[in-house]
């Protein structure tokens, strides 16, 4: 079954990134796990994990998004926000955090579904090197529509985790923080399959991450 998965998004990716774009992404893979010193390449389906929630095909499988991606797009956020807290929605093994505290983000939170893989980036962390000592990582087993948002979460991040109705509740709880405790927050959606419901709820595109003809990401602002 993984097998299949694996042929299937190599060959998508050749066909949407082109083979350059493709062998550059993979050149990132197996650099990067051996420099953090981390686990994070295998898809992991949640059909057999202890979940924090219903078992729901709106709860994606756990695949890490591309190093090569991961660095653009924090590196495309404003500085000033690297002293904010950043969440990871579906965080998995932490890949996505390890980066951003390698990009300067230091108040990392990770929230994800599955009790293995909470475990499994806890692991992570431990074997991690710090860019900075100060640096600290939260990895929360919880529901991410039951999550309770600290007030100075400003960053966001997806790799498409969820469906659009849990993707509608997370983000209806992250306008409620931001009513109670005003501030411009951002939110980073790569694989963005339901990009319209961040439109649909008054954020605006900040950036958007392609590759040849296939839109990696968007960078959405609410003020």
């Amino acid at each position: 079954m993984k097998l299949l998965q694996y042929s299937y998004y190599f060959f998508r990716s050749i066909w949407l990134r082109g083979p350059l774009n493709t062998f550059k992404l993979l050149s990132y893979e197996n650099t990067y796990e051996k420099s953090f010193n981390i686990k994070t390449l295998s898809i992991v389906n949640l059909n057999k994990l202890t979940l924090a929630g219903k078992t729901s095909i709106e709860n994606h499988h756990y695949q890490g998004a591309s190093y090569y991606i991961l660095f653009k797009v924090f590196n495309l956020l404003p500085q000033e926000l690297k002293n904010k807290t950043l969440i990871d929605y579906g965080c998995g093994k932490g890949r996505a955090l390890f980066v951003a505290e390698d990009c300067g983000f230091k108040k990392l939170i990770g929230v994800d579904i599955a009790k293995e893989l909470i475990d499994d980036a806890k692991n992570n962390e431990v074997l991690y090197k710090k860019k900075n000592l100060d640096s600290q990582f939260r990895f929360e087993f919880e529901d991410a529509t039951k999550y309770k948002i600290p007030n100075d979460a400003d960053v966001f991040y997806f790799f498409n985790p969820f469906g659009k109705l849990i993707l509608q509740d997370v983000i209806t709880n992250i306008k409620v923080s931001v009513k109670e405790h005003p501030r411009c927050v951002y939110c980073v959606y790569l694989n963005p399959l339901f990009r319209n419901i961040f439109e649909e709820n008054g954020f605006e595109i900040h950036a958007k991450i392609k590759s040849w003809r296939y839109l990696e990401g968007v960078i959405y602002k609410l003020n």
